[in-house]
């Protein structure tokens, strides 16, 4: 759906789950304007219709859809002025963020306790490279909550989130933002559209960005990407499109601050060093290219049956040297910080991935005895693979904990640790069914099957080559009660997998296991008063059982021993409380460990999962011209693992609020004025967690901002 920007936050409203439904053989993809009353040049009219997700499987408006969605649309990204899908996903109360790691450097998050790194999804195809998503060609992001594997495939236990790419339009129209900010940073962007005849069009977006991180020393990123997309048969019942995606960064990966272990205090703490302090060297380094070509074609075959096909093949580059800080003896009361040495465990090497992926489904329309039918049958068929090539190093210097020499000459010698050819063939069918009947109950029924087999060679130091193939249904039911046009009552019950070689990577101590199981109970409410508010609330409980554990016997291999539960309440709201102001707000209170585990780890809480997440947003119209907002966001503390580290210490970070606010006025149509501040008190909170470092948050950050919209 197409919703024009405006001052007065209008644009906002493609949050919103709007539930008016699908008359049996209505275009699913139509939609009501209604124009509002005009009190400014700015407001132009607001948007009523249906709001649906743009995966293939989930057909109903949100509020029919029988799980917690969050949808970031793309002026909530702008006004927030949000560079990265991390701050993007700051919105959303059930994420959470995890440490960068090894090779794995990018939008590392959790959702609801368990991790997200291989969940993350590019209309509705797998994005599997390990980067710094941009969202500058993004219109929307999804954040969906439960079990998806019935959508996606293999893993999604405690969600998955859908990247919306920006679409070709029959508007003209040339966006921009110009911004620049503290700690050196400068970024462009830029999105044009053209149409071409009456049908078809022509779509351009680009970004280039280059700064470092408030108060933090030497760490920094450049990225420029664009992304160009045509679509043909805009009018008619077949549509074509074609878009290639490309972005490349240059990062200076931040490791952030050591864990210590005082004696007689019995938790790891972060190092409590000046928040500045970088342990790497200047020269380190990470470089990541992505390029990714997607064609789909979508044809209205009838009145009630439609088909649509998509392929896509994707690589993704990637080189990177940094060192990561560690203090590993106890340290001794008394001894001053200054004392201390930190090790750095130099991490380096390359790796080479693609992806060919095909999508196939046909959605239909009809009617038996009364009960109405919304039927998607399809396939999916593909190839990834993963050329990893991981470095050993020996001799690296270490630095004083409290002054470290980043402009020290890296020393020390590196050889092969491992050097990989991954590859994995996946297949799939998959069916739902969603019968309504009346104007009160709906059921939804859906399944997959998954056939993911993994072929693994390894020739360093010695040549192994194991294989493992899985073959794993997944299904999903929900009943929906409706009380009232705009209000959906569910309880929903599905189940996800995890299988070993899900991150593409196999092992000797993995290559014989089956994958870890889940399932979720979710039930919830949610009203859309107005159709400009969406108010929702879930009680859900996710349990993961055949947990990989390593043996008490051998810790170097895993068997299938532990039992993880995630469970909790998450209120939510999202829209127009009154016309001038607009809200996205939510809260998790959540209670994740692990409850059967050989490891001694019973009890313990699940990996980056605090127990309360608050996200809260505003914004607010003064004037016709002058908007104003802000943010407010807590989280309790955390853990980065469930079993303590080598010293036997429970690691544990504290909990933490922080603040933003936004000002936007408007200079002339269509030019906007925009100051976004960060962290305005300039707090320095732990932000993500890994159990051998963590990394400090950014400092009070401002931008200036530029921006020509539509």
């Amino acid at each position: 759906m197409k919703i024009k920007h405006c001052a007065r936050l209008a644009a906002l409203l493609s949050t919103l789950p709007f539930s008016i439904g699908n008359a049996l053989g209505q275009d699913m993809t139509s939609q009501l304007r209604a124009p509002h009353p005009h009190d400014s040049d700015l407001d132009e009219l607001l948007v009523t219709g249906v709001r649906t997700s743009d995966l293939p499987l989930l057909t109903q408006p949100i509020l029919d859809t029988p799980q917690t969605i969050t949808s970031l649309s793309e002026a909530l990204v702008q006004l927030q002025g949000a560079a990265d899908l991390r701050d993007v996903l700051r919105n959303d109360p059930s994420v959470s963020r995890h440490a960068d790691e090894d090779n794995a450097q990018g939008t590392n998050v959790q959702i609801r306790g368990f991790s997200a790194r291989n969940d993350l999804y590019l209309d509705g195809q797998l994005d599997l490279g390990s980067y710094y998503r941009d969202p500058f060609n993004l219109e929307e992001v999804e954040v969906l909550t439960g079990p998806s594997a019935v959508l996606f495939g293999r893993g999604s236990t405690g969600g998955a989130i859908e990247q919306v790419s920006k679409k070709p339009q029959m508007d003209a129209f040339t966006d921009g933002t110009l911004s620049i900010g503290t700690d050196r940073l400068k970024r462009v962007t830029a999105d044009a559209n053209v149409p071409v005849g009456h049908s078809s069009a022509l779509r351009v977006n680009a970004m280039a960005q280059d700064g470092g991180i408030a108060g933090r020393d030497v760490v920094g990123t450049r990225r420029v990407g664009i992304a160009p997309s045509f679509s043909a048969g805009m009018d008619g019942g077949t549509q074509f499109a074609i878009s290639f995606f490309y972005q490349r960064q240059w990062d200076k990966p931040d490791y952030g601050v050591p864990w210590v272990d005082i004696a007689t205090a019995g938790v790891s703490h972060p190092a409590p060093v000046p928040p500045d302090n970088f342990y790497g060297f200047r020269s380190d380094f990470s470089r990541v290219a992505v390029k990714l070509l997607t064609a789909s074609v979508q044809s209205q075959l009838a009145q009630s049956l439609s088909v649509r096909n998509q392929i896509r093949y994707g690589v993704y580059d990637q080189s990177y040297r940094d060192a990561e800080p560690a203090i590993h003896p106890i340290i001794e009361p008394g001894i001053p910080w200054s004392a201390l040495t930190v090790t750095r465990t130099e991490r380096g090497g390359s790796a080479h991935q693609s992806i060919l992926d095909d999508q196939l489904s046909m959605t239909g329309l009809f009617e038996t005895f009364g009960i109405r039918h919304t039927v998607v049958v399809g396939a999916q068929a593909g190839r990834q693979a993963s050329r990893p090539t991981v470095l050993q190093f020996a001799g690296v210097p270490g630095t004083n904990l409290i002054t470290p020499d980043e402009n020290q000459a890296f020393a020390g010698s590196s050889s092969p640790r491992s050097v990989v050819h991954f590859e994995a063939n996946t297949e799939a069918l998959f069916a739902t069914d969603t019968l309504r009947w009346g104007e009160r109950w709906q059921l939804n029924g859906a399944a997959r099957l998954d056939r993911f087999a993994a072929h693994y060679r390894n020739d360093v130091p010695t040549p192994v080559t194991l294989e493992h193939a899985d073959v794993v249904p997944s299904w999903r039911a929900a009943a929906i009660y409706k009380p009232a046009p705009q209000v959906s009552v569910y309880a929903m019950y599905g189940t996800s997998f995890d299988p070993s070689a899900e991150g593409l990577a196999l092992s000797a101590a993995t290559a014989d296991l089956a994958p870890e199981r889940s399932h979720t109970l979710e039930t919830g409410v949610k009203w859309d008063p107005g159709r400009t508010l969406l108010l929702s609330g879930a009680l859900f409980r996710t349990v993961m059982n055949n947990l990989r554990e390593p043996s008490p016997i051998d810790p170097a291999v895993q068997i299938l021993a532990g039992t993880a539960r995630s469970q909790g309440i998450e209120l939510q709201a999202q829209g127009y409380v009154m016309r001038h102001w607009l809200i996205l707000a939510g809260i998790t209170y959540m209670d994740a460990s692990i409850l059967d585990s050989p490891d001694g780890d019973r009890g313990s809480q699940l990996q980056n999962a605090p127990r309360i997440n608050l996200r809260v947003f505003s914004a607010f119209d003064l004037t016709s011209r002058l908007t104003v907002g802000g943010n407010i966001g807590y989280s309790s503390s955390r853990v980065p693992g469930t079993v303590a580290d080598g010293n036997g210490y429970r690691q544990e970070v504290p909990g933490y609020w922080t603040a933003s606010v936004l000002a936007r006025y408007l200079l002339a149509p269509r030019l906007h004025m925009q100051l976004n501040l960060d962290n305005i008190a300039d707090r320095r909170f732990y932000d993500g967690l890994d159990d051998n470092h963590v990394n400090v948050s950014a400092g009070r950050t401002a931008r200036l901002s530029l921006i020509l919209d539509k």
